[in-house]
C-alpha cells in the first residue's frame, strides 16, 4: 500500500476511489493487514498532503 502523492491524486477517478475504499473495507472485514513501509511513506509525502477527495 502506498501513500497518496500528488501523482496518485492527479490520476485518481471516482471509480478508482470507490475501488480503493472497497478493497480497504474487505481487508478490514477479514482482519488482514496492509504491508506498509512507513519510512517510505514519510519520504513520499514530505512534499505535502494529497487526500482522497472524490467523496
Amino acid at each position: 500500500m502506498k501513500a497518496h502523492t500528488q501523482e496518485t491524486q492527479a490520476t485518481m477517478t471516482p471509480e478508482k476511489s470507490l475501488e480503493y475504499l472497497i478493497e480497504g473495507n474487505l481487508r478490514f472485514q477479514n482482519n488482514l493487514k496492509a504491508n506498509r513501509n512507513l519510512l517510505e511513506q514519510v519520504d513520499d509525502t514530505s512534499g505535502g498532503n494529497f487526500h482522497l477527495q472524490h467523496f
